[in-house]
């Protein structure tokens, strides 16, 4: 984590990380480093070839349930996975806590910490925890810059956690913790379609960018626009005859090569995408919340990824773009007209994409 850019989500201030849930936690290894092990590079039996350090944290977070039990909290571990530079684990909080879910995580990065340390032969806790806790992240980073990587601690001073809320979501987020050496192993393989650009200059406007940027450069690109409502029966887009024949042309020009455009907000684009996403054909997402440097899509637009057929761009200007027919730029009509004027702009786009960071 670097003091500008923080991988991580706020976490939000009105959940009660004391009641009951499921959580997958992310915790990152300070500076990225390679300590917990490097991946095998078998996409057939995916793999991370674990470091003592490694084995360690698993050790740890599997300890978590014994070690919460002691004070009488009924704690359960679903799933984990160490990676080369940062952990993932799925935690259930099975009855209400005296204690917030980020005191266990400080419990378990302390004793990850204090295992490292005794792996390399250092003895003795990490005293600088206690002395600098009072401080913010921002001057905790400075002082951990002054020592020896050995002195520090061994995971970042924050973590990121999902918080589960349907109990459909469950499996989906164990697949993502088992998923995760797989994954890794594609992104080093196709690098190409998995890049992740934090400021990229396209048509004029500057723009966050994550997939495969050699679709910014298809000979035929095409914006779909589809109203909420029909203009002139006012039903709903997506129910009418006139929508389905926009449907047809639309995949039928994708099948043929063309590149889709959409930021995907009315009803009738989200079926697109859909059919896009279902069918294999390359697309240019356009999205309006803010993605962060260590940020991966979900699932089904990360297998679009590996085919190379997706292109996800965040504008980051969207709000200063003006009032539409009059309504503030920050409302979602006048959003949901500028981000389709920006597919518009890129489907026109012929030039070449300025990276700016």
């Amino acid at each position: 984590m670097t003091k500008d850019n923080t991988p991580y989500r706020p976490h939000p201030k009105w959940h009660d990380y004391k009641a009951r849930g499921i959580y997958m936690v992310t915790l990152v290894v300070q500076n990225r480093d390679h300590i917990l092990g490097e991946l095998n590079m078998d996409a057939k039996n995916p793999n991370v070839i674990l470091t003592e350090t490694g084995k360690a944290v698993l050790e740890e977070w599997y300890k978590t349930p014994a070690i919460q039990a002691k004070h009488n909290r009924k704690v359960k571990i679903l799933a984990a996975v160490a990676m080369p530079d940062h952990f993932h684990g799925v935690i259930f909080i099975e009855e209400d806590m005296d204690i917030k879910l980020g005191t266990i995580i400080q419990g378990f990065k302390t004793a990850c910490t204090s295992r490292w340390r005794k792996i390399n032969g250092i003895v003795g806790s990490l005293d600088t925890e206690k002395t600098i806790r009072h401080l913010s992240i921002n001057r905790r980073l400075d002082y951990y810059s002054t020592l020896p990587r050995i002195n520090r601690p061994l995971f970042d001073a924050d973590y990121d956690d999902s918080i589960l809320y349907k109990r459909g979501q469950l499996q989906n987020m164990i697949n993502y913790v088992h998923d995760n050496p797989l994954r890794a192993i594609y992104r080093k393989l196709h690098p190409e379609y998995f890049r992740n650009i934090q400021r990229i200059e396209i048509s004029g406007e500057i723009y966050t960018a994550f997939g495969n940027l050699f679709l910014l450069k298809a000979p035929h690109k095409i914006a779909v626009k589809c109203h909420r409502k029909h203009p002139t029966t006012k039903q709903p887009y997506e129910t009418t005859e006139d929508f389905q024949k926009y449907r047809s042309e639309i995949l039928n020009a994708a099948a043929d090569g063309s590149v889709i455009v959409t930021p995907a907000i009315s009803k009738g684009e989200q079926i697109i995408k859909n059919d896009c996403f279902e069918n294999g054909f390359p697309i240019i997402h356009l999205q309006n919340t803010p993605f962060k440097t260590y940020d991966k899509p979900e699932k089904q637009r990360f297998d679009i990824c590996l085919k190379g057929k997706l292109l996800i761009i965040i504008p980051l200007n969207i709000n200063n773009m003006g009032d539409f027919n009059g309504v503030n730029a920050k409302t979602k009509y006048s959003n949901f007209h500028n981000m389709n004027t920006l597919a518009e702009n890129i489907a026109n786009f012929y030039g070449t994409a300025k990276i700016k960071a």
